[in-house]
Parts: structure tokens; C-alpha cells; sequence
């Protein structure tokens, strides 16, 4: 198959979309397939035998990682077999066009609750914001022969909101071969981490991640925390590290490189998500990849992977009380990272690949 990836959003950015395109596309062009890239202006031509054709764009200023594709002036794409929208917006809306103009189904994977993002758009009229958005989504995804959710949770609340496209459900893949644990020690060792505690936060620093209930949560608790990647929520996260006086305690580690990330993985004794707008929340599967139990919000697809108790521990979303509680008496059992290790497992990106592959060729 010839499959062609529309995204409004590509290297050398890094976020949940790039990481979806990045794991399924090597593994496609795997088995035979042929994957071209459309995105916005980049330096990458080529990657892991992927085909890139990027277009002018311009930077959408309230939320800079996002860009604004102007498909023009590049010539036609070749005939693809399946069109594979990755957003709804420039790229997108373009995918669809060339679906129709070739008259091939168009996919469209729902990676982000773009209703959670009106917070960068206006601090008024929210509310307004989210049904417009839903409203717009509605108007997207239902023009498309099949929707891809990565998790159950996300599949339920595209019915609620009245997408009445077919609904799989197929979970972003991640690299066993990579991903996979290092002894604690030796992983401390390679950071120049002395702390005996050790909680990590790694992925993009925005505000809809709600890192901040963590720092309020972490006053009290005697151990090292690490907060790893950048974002626009970055310098209010150092202010808010300032005020409660936890420069000691928490540090902000910058930008992750990929090979480093089963290393922080390793030499943490849990992963910390409190976010509340996780379609599939990629870095939960990674970080249990490496044998890292999650403590995580109770809160959309994060409860699908994380089971209180057995891989790591849930708490109620924005409750820094509860999350201080889990992270002052956290002690568990030695079969908590043999439970996180399996659940990780689970997400091979050969069996997710799968799963996509046969969904192509349903279309077909």
C-alpha cells in the first residue's frame, strides 16, 4: 500500500502526534508499505525510509508548536491508497481533499482533546470555545470513511460528542527493543542522582498537563523529583517551584533526548501524570516499558493502562492532597514493576502496527 500522513505538526517538533507518525511509519515501510509525510516546513526530507513533502506554514501564535500549512506550490502527491489524516486543521483538511481528488478512503486518527486547548486561545468564553471546537470536529471527522481513537475512554466520549463514523480503536506502539529496563543503580548513576526517592514527570510542559498540582503535592514528601521537557507552561512551573521554596527538591532537566528516555525511566521509582486530557498518554506505556510503576490522575485514558494497586496508583484529578498522601507513603511491592513491565509489554509497536495495517485493508 501507498499510505500518505497528513499532519499539521512534524519533526523536529516531539509531542504525541510525532511520536504516533514516527513509531507506525518505519514499521509500515517493515512490511512492505510505502509511507509519505505531508506536514508543514521542515528540514526533513527523509526519515527511516519515510518520504517527507513539507509546505510553507506559518506559526499559530497563541500555541507557537502548532503550525499553519499552505499546501501549494509543491506539485500533487502521488497517488496514495490510504490518505491518513493526524488533525483536523491545514494538513488535515488537505488530506481530505486529496482523498477525494483520488478517490481513496480518507482514516483520521483523534490524537488530541482540542477542546482542552481553548485555554491558550482565551482566558474568557471557554465554555463557548469547547462547543465550537466539538462543533468543528463533528463537521471534520464525520466526512471520514473510519476514525482511529488510541484508547477506550477517547472511543466513548467521540459517541458522546456525536462522531458517527466507525470508531477503532488502535493504541500508538512503542519500541520493546528500546524501550526496555536498566538496573536502578546503574541508571542513577548515569544521571547523577544521589537521592534515595526518586518520582519523574517527562513529556511537553503545557498547562492542560497540570504539573503544578504535582509541585503542590510534593511540599511535604522527602524525595527527588524530576520534571524532563519544555513547554509553554515552563516558566510558570519555575515560578510556582520558587514560591513554595522546592528548588532543592524538584528540578526542570530541559529537553529529553530520545536515547536518554529509557535511562530516566529506569531511575525513577515511579512516573507521576496528572493530567486530565490524555487521549493514550504514550509516555505511561513507555515509562512501564522500562519496569517503572505510574502514579497517575484517574482521568481518561490514564485508569485504561494504570490499575490502582497492582502497576502503580490512581488519585483524583487536581487533588494535590491525595497525590501528597500516595507519594509520602509510596512503598510498593517488588511485583509492582514486574506488573508495570507486562502492562507495558502490551504495546508493542508489532502488534499496534497490526492492528493499523488491517484497518487499511478493510478500506481497501
Amino acid at each position: 500500500m501507498r499510505i500518505g500522513f497528513f499532519t499539521d505538526t512534524f519533526l523536529p517538533q516531539r509531542n504525541g502526534v510525532v511520536t504516533s507518525i514516527l513509531s507506525f511509519g518505519p514499521e509500515l515501510i517493515k512490511k512492505g508499505h510505502e509511507v509519505f509525510v505531508f506536514c508543514p516546513q521542515s528540514n526533513v526530507k527523509e526519515h527511516r525510509g519515510m518520504v517527507v513533502r513539507s509546505y510553507p506554514s506559518v506559526t499559530f501564535r497563541p500555541y507557537p508548536e502548532f503550525k499553519i500549512a499552505v499546501p501549494r506550490g509543491s506539485g500533487s502527491p502521488p497517488k496514495l491508497d490510504i490518505v491518513h489524516t493526524h488533525g483536523p486543521f491545514s494538513l488535515g483538511v488537505f488530506g481530505l481533499r486529496v482523498a477525494k481528488k483520488q478517490g481513496v478512503p480518507p482514516v483520521s486518527t483523534f490524537h488530541t482533546m482540542l477542546s482542552e486547548y481553548v485555554r491558550y486561545l482565551s482566558r474568557f468564553g471557554r465554555g463557548v470555545l469547547r462547543r465550537i471546537t466539538w462543533k468543528y470536529c463533528r463537521f471534520y471527522y464525520n466526512r471520514c470513511h473510519k476514525i482511529i481513537a488510541p484508547s477506550n475512554a477517547l472511543k466513548k466520549i467521540l459517541l458522546q460528542h456525536q462522531i458517527k463514523k466507525s470508531i477503532a480503536v488502535v493504541p500508538t506502539g512503542i519500541d520493546l527493543d528500546f524501550l526496555k529496563p536498566i538496573e536502578k543503580k546503574k541508571a542513577k548513576k548515569k544521571l547523577g542522582i544521589d537521592a534515595e526517592q526518586v518520582f519523574l514527570m517527562l513529556g511537553r510542559l503545557g498547562f492542560e498537563k497540570n504539573i503544578d498540582v504535582v509541585l503542590q503535592a510534593c511540599k511535604d514528601v522527602n524525595a527527588k523529583f524530576i520534571i524532563a521537557g519544555r513547554g509553554p507552561a515552563e516558566r510558570t512551573l519555575k515560578n510556582l517551584r520558587r514560591k513554595l521554596g522546592l528548588q532543592k527538591k524538584v528540578s526542570f532537566t530541559g529537553y529529553v533526548p530520545e536515547k536518554l528516555k529509557p535511562i530516566y525511566y529506569s531511575a525513577a521509582d515511579a512516573f507521576v501524570i496528572a493530567s486530565t486530557s490524555e487521549t493514550q498518554a504514550v509516555v505511561v506505556a513507555e515509562a512501564m516499558a522500562c519496569g517503572c510503576p505510574v502514579i497517575g490522575a484517574n482521568s481518561l485514558a490514564i485508569p485504561e493502562m494504570v490499575k490502582n494497586g497492582k502497576n502503580g496508583y490512581l488519585f483524583e484529578p487536581g487533588n494535590p492532597e491525595e497525590l501528597s498522601k500516595i507519594l509520602s507513603s509510596f512503598d510498593p511491592p517488588k511485583r509492582m514493576r514486574v506488573d508495570a513491565l507486562k502492562s507495558g509489554r502490551r504495546f508493542s509497536i508489532e502488534n499496534c502496527t497490526n492492528k493499523l495495517e488491517k484497518l487499511y485493508s478493510s478500506l481497501l
